[in-house]
């Protein structure tokens, strides 16, 4: 672990140390990343802004390079926010970018942190890459004062379904499983975290994009394309591209549809 102060039927799911590999060799490409993402990290912020409170500690876990701690500071400059992220490439894009209180390189799956620690952690687009949420959540739960606050975004399924057709389709394997709504919820309540519905928000949203290797690229930014498997070669990524288009291309454009839910749960006392 590195720590650094910075001033103020279901696929086989990828290791996290090869998606952790991904975003470390995507760390560029991500922090230039847009569109749907970025308006979920907006809102999550924003969630976020009115449960902070100035000179609490709150870590922001998988955060990539640090651009949630850069919309809460545009928003709420109250708390001090820790970044930790298993890949090392984007917390130091987020230490050369000052955007956080502290930067820690370690696995959510055993975070560093003493009992009680933190008054609140974010996980934005983190949950459903792990292969047992409630695991990780429990970490979390443990880390939080009580009544702690964790806010969070997470896509489920439903997301992301042009891609898991055009697989189908083809015959491939699939490379990405989500969960449901309710078994992300279910994982947060075995956690010890209270799930108030009213808490919770449905964001669902389709981007167009000019072609499916740029539909793919954004997703790839994600850390959705992190196989578990061998990679596709070029032919074969070719032919994906163009059923792709051919099933869902319209007016010169391709959709990506993307399902999450933004919320916050709280550490039962």
């Amino acid at each position: 672990m590195y720590v650094m102060d910075i001033m103020d039927a279901q696929p086989i799911l990828p290791s996290k140390e090869r998606i952790a590999a991904r975003f470390g060799r995507a760390a560029g490409l991500c922090e230039s990343a847009a569109g749907v993402n970025m308006e979920i990290v907006k809102r999550v912020a924003v969630v976020a802004r009115d449960e902070m409170a100035e000179g609490q500690l709150w870590a922001d876990l998988g955060s990539g390079t640090g651009k949630l701690a850069e919309n809460l500071r545009a928003v709420s400059a109250a708390a001090r926010l820790l970044c930790l992220d298993l890949a090392f490439p984007p917390l130091r894009r987020a230490m050369q970018a000052g955007r956080a209180a502290l930067a820690v390189n370690a696995d959510i799956d055993d975070l560093p942190f003493r009992d009680g620690s933190l008054h609140g952690a974010l996980a934005v687009s983190v949950l459903q890459w792990l292969s047992a949420p409630e695991k990780a959540l429990s970490g979390v739960a443990k880390a939080l004062k009580p009544e702690g606050a964790l806010c969070f975004a997470a896509y489920v399924d439903g997301a992301f379904t042009e891609l898991v057709e055009t697989r189908t389709r083809m015959g491939l394997p699939q490379v990405i499983w989500l969960p449901t709504v309710s078994e992300l919820l279910m994982a947060f309540d075995i956690a010890g975290f209270d799930v108030q519905a009213e808490r919770i928000e449905h964001f669902d949203r389709v981007q167009r994009f000019p072609d499916a290797a740029s539909a793919l690229g954004n997703l790839s930014r994600l850390g959705a394309t992190a196989t578990s498997g061998r990679l596709l070669n070029r032919s074969e990524l070719a032919e994906l591209y163009k059923d792709y288009t051919l099933i869902f291309g319209k007016k010169g454009t391709v959709p990506l549809t993307y399902r999450s839910i933004i919320g916050t749960v709280r550490k039962r006392a």
